[in-house]
């Protein structure tokens, strides 16, 4: 699995590099449904990633990962892809594949979904404690995220 998450990582990295490569189109609808893609084809790459989303957002779990992305890069607004100006689109797009790359990091290292699930686990008992509901993003808690070792050590 180790040489799997590398090469997706790999992968990823020169998407994002180079879109056009192999996109019909730079933006973010583009960019989710081919990560999408990869993970239908190839041993299930995401594992993990709409969990370990909704840790970092502090609600969505009832809503495809996309729209997290959506919402860690524009909190406020439009979460549907069809209605990002130009600019969101561009950040959006960015921020998929940064999340993307960290998330994988932490996949290469031991243990790592057992944290991602356990850290999902103590967020869903804190929403249900508080009695969160879940569309109130600004209510709902967030939890400590299990981040890379590499990023752990470089600080927040």
């Amino acid at each position: 699995m180790q040489s799997t998450i590398r090469r997706h990582r790999e992968l990823f990295s020169s998407v994002h590099k180079r879109p056009l490569m192999y996109l019909l189109r730079p933006d973010f609808s583009s960019g989710a449904a081919f990560v999408l893609g990869c993970h239908v084809a190839d041993e299930a790459i995401l594992t993990g990633f709409q969990e370990w989303l909704v840790t970092r957002v502090g609600c969505g779990s009832n809503v495809f990962w996309p729209h997290l992305v959506l919402r860690l890069t524009e909190p406020v607004g439009p979460k549907n892809p069809r209605e990002l100006d130009s600019e969101t689109d561009r950040r959006a797009f960015d921020a998929l594949f940064s999340l993307l790359d960290e998330f994988l990091a932490l996949r290469e290292e031991h243990d790592s979904l057992r944290r991602v699930y356990r850290a999902y686990e103590e967020w869903q008992e804190l929403r249900d404690d508080q009695g969160c509901p879940e569309s109130g993003a600004s209510e709902c808690p967030v939890v400590d995220w299990p981040r890379p070792a590499s990023i752990d050590r470089a600080g927040p």
